[in-house]
């Protein structure tokens, strides 16, 4: 039996399976190079398309930067990484470190899930060390906030891949914790969910 609280999200999720189909908020479904996995380690590898799903990268809009964001829901990438990632959930950053070798600075963000994630896990760890190198996409915005990432609150979609030596590394996306982005990322989930066999 449903409950009357239940009753309006899959009032939605009906209403946008009637509206896009079966197929269509199935990640699998979409057209995309396949992603090569490590023999080793059994982690699919950060190459070909997931370093453009798991960037490693900060939204300047997290971190206050652009008031005039685009949507989440324009977001290209936000549903596969929403249905692909291991972890989905509100994090905080709870230390923010830097190890510098002459010029070169490597920004280290220790973040913990602050409370039930958004889809369900594929890993039990609830704390997560996020590594921002010169190359980086993030590099930019953990340069200009810096220490001030600490006590930021987020949604991130992390995920493991195939380090260079088979061990598991993690890539991630940080988003703006926001009401609209929850909401995305939740509609996101349940499409996976239903198109799902």
């Amino acid at each position: 039996m449903i409950s009357v609280a239940g009753v309006a999200p899959l009032r939605l999720a009906l209403a946008v399976l009637a509206i896009v189909g079966p197929a269509g908020g199935c990640v699998a479904g979409q057209e995309r190079p396949t992603t090569a996995v490590d023999p080793l380690s059994g982690l699919p590898t950060w190459e070909g398309h997931a370093p453009e799903v798991f960037d490693d990268n900060i939204e300047p809009a997290a971190v206050g930067f652009s008031l005039d964001g685009p949507s989440p829901r324009s977001d290209r990438f936000l549903r596969e990484r929403a249905q692909t990632a291991d972890v989905v959930a509100r994090v905080r950053v709870s230390t923010v470190t830097v190890d510098s070798i002459g010029e070169q600075s490597t920004y280290h963000l220790a973040v913990h899930i602050i409370d039930a994630p958004l889809a369900t896990p594929r890993v039990a760890d609830r704390a997560f060390e996020l590594h921002i190198r010169p190359t980086s996409r993030a590099f930019g915005v953990a340069k200009a906030v810096d220490a001030r990432l600490r006590g930021l609150t987020f949604i991130a979609f992390i995920r493991r891949f195939a380090g260079e030596a088979g061990e598991p590394e993690f890539h991630w996306h940080l988003s703006p914790d926001t009401a609209e982005v929850t909401a995305a990322v939740k509609e996101a989930v349940v499409l996976g969910e239903l198109s799902s066999p």
